[in-house]
């Protein structure tokens, strides 16, 4: 058992972006990943991490897009029950459990989570303290193993303020390499065209002054950061991933939509893009993304035991794929 957490975390390692282990920031790889020199920005209270960029302040002027956002699975990010109960296996079977050390040289603790999973599910987790990190890692655990259901529904409660959302999308990963890079800056909200409509976030929004456009937000690239995550040093067969699947067998074959013509689709040009992500949490969508038709023939079944026919149906079912990737995957 002991070798094959030491293999999952190795392999777990391997497939992290190299910009992890090379941000040179914090007290080593999953240490905070802000510059040195903004180290005064880092925080220790849970609320006041919770609110430094709260995506309610974008709905003063976006209500649409927010509310889109707030029902789609990007706004539940952190605190789902099946997140969670990852989560708890992750540190409790593997992490307090491995005693050998990183790529790094570090050994692997449960600060690990941090630069394993977190940054994705909540990227302004960037700026807490690793105090802060393990009082969140603690949080987790009691939301999953509690045995007051009280407790555990109010762990859930306080972690469900932790998720993806605008600035994550808009600001830490709107560049290449702009997490672990440091690459965003920090007062911007990046997007597709890089007009400030319909307000000035500048007068409007605490903490942004600027807007600018970044076209790496249409780009599939962009997705790739969470659903791929792999170095491009790391060949697609060492590397399966939601990304991989995309390239191989829909790009490489011919296929032309990326990952927002079908989960950011617009009515029209001058529209916003739906940001619900449609999935497969979304019958009508997900029913769009497989054809599926069955034969039914009757039959009859001979239980020779028994010495009793028995009627049946012979079902030949077959499925195809609509989707830009391989179902299931995620």
């Amino acid at each position: 058992m002991r070798l094959l957490l030491t293999v999952f975390l190795l392999i777990t390692a391997a497939l992290m972006p190299c910009a992890a282990v090379a941000s040179g920031s914090g007290s080593g790889p999953h240490g905070p990943t802000i510059p040195p020199d903004r180290a005064g920005e880092l925080i220790s209270n849970f609320d006041e991490l919770a609110s430094k960029f709260d995506a309610k302040v974008c709905a003063e002027c976006h209500e649409d897009v927010y509310n889109q956002w707030a029902h789609s699975p990007k706004a539940h990010a952190f605190s789902t029950e099946r997140v969670l109960q990852t989560w708890r296996t992750f540190i409790k079977q593997g992490l307090d459990r491995e005693k050998n050390p990183d790529w790094s040289g570090e050994y692997v603790t449960r600060m690990s989570i941090k630069s394993h999973c977190l940054w994705c599910h909540a990227p302004v987790i960037k700026y807490a303290t690793d105090d802060l990190v393990a009082e969140i890692i603690d949080t987790i655990i009691a939301a999953v193993d509690d045995p007051d259901k009280g407790k555990r529904e109010a762990a859930k409660g306080k972690l469900s303020k932790l998720n993806l959302d605008c600035y994550g999308c808009h600001n830490m990963f709107a560049v290449k390499d702009g997490y672990w890079g440091n690459s965003s800056e920090v007062d911007a909200i990046y997007g597709p065209t890089g007009k400030v409509d319909p307000a000035n976030h500048g007068e409007n929004v605490p903490n942004v002054t600027k807007t600018i456009k970044s076209e790496y937000l249409t780009s599939v690239n962009y997705c790739a950061t969470c659903h791929h995550g792999c170095p491009d040093s790391v060949p697609f067969w060492q590397c399966k991933t939601l990304y991989t699947s995309y390239v191989e067998n829909y790009a490489l074959k011919g296929g032309k939509q990326r990952c927002q013509d079908c989960h950011m689709p617009k009515v029209d040009k001058d529209t916003w893009a739906d940001h619900s992500f449609p999935g497969v949490h979304n019958k009508d969508f997900f029913g769009n993304a497989l054809d599926i038709a069955i034969e039914a023939e009757a039959s009859h079944f001979i239980n020779n035991y028994k010495n009793e026919l028995t009627p049946t149906l012979c079902l030949n079912v077959k499925i195809t794929s609509n989707s830009g990737h391989g179902l299931p995957n995620g």
